[in-house]
């Protein structure tokens, strides 16, 4: 969303920028409403306060996009162990964290005991909300968190999230 919203503000400021100068071009004259910013500019010098300012601001501004552009986002994928056959640093295996999600909902809606669940999943965690219509679930969300520890072993997802799973009761 920031880079839409800056490319945007960009393309508005090139698109205002072409047309003035389209303008400066085929008439020979500056558009009637950069007049007073025109007759303000000319009064300027290089090191008066105001031009200074306009100087850092614009280079806060460029150093603010640039960091932008070259530093990382939150990833949405998590990583997972390369085969043993291929050669390590040419590749990487991910998966996101919807498709991860999607898996542990899978294997859990398949265990008996379960009537519906949710699944949540973040950089470092792994939250399963599941509703059973039994009256005592028991170890139920014992033995959901060790199929998912073994599910996300046998995935090789790196690093493994934190399971954590909270057992309700369907209430009809």
């Amino acid at each position: 969303m920031p880079a839409t919203l800056t490319a945007l503000v960009l393309l508005s400021a090139a698109v205002a920028g072409a047309w003035i100068g389209i303008t400066r071009i085929t008439t020979g004259a500056w558009p009637d409403f950069l007049r007073s910013g025109r007759e303000a500019a000319a009064s300027l010098t290089w090191n008066s306060p105001t031009v200074i300012t306009a100087a850092l601001i614009t280079a806060l501004l460029g150093l603010i996009l640039l960091l932008a552009a070259l530093l990382p986002g939150q990833r949405s994928t998590v990583r997972l162990n390369e085969p043993q056959d291929r050669r390590a640093g040419h590749s990487e295996a991910v998966l996101t964290r919807r498709g991860l999600s999607r898996i542990a909902a899978a294997l859990v809606d398949r265990t008996d005991g379960v009537d519906r669940s949710s699944v949540r999943t973040s950089a470092k965690r792994l939250e399963v909300g599941v509703h059973t219509p039994l009256h005592d679930a028991g170890d139920l969300g014992n033995r959901l968190e060790e199929s998912l520890d073994t599910k996300m072993k046998d995935l090789g997802v790196t690093p493994k999230p934190v399971v954590r799973v909270r057992v309700g009761t369907t209430r009809d």
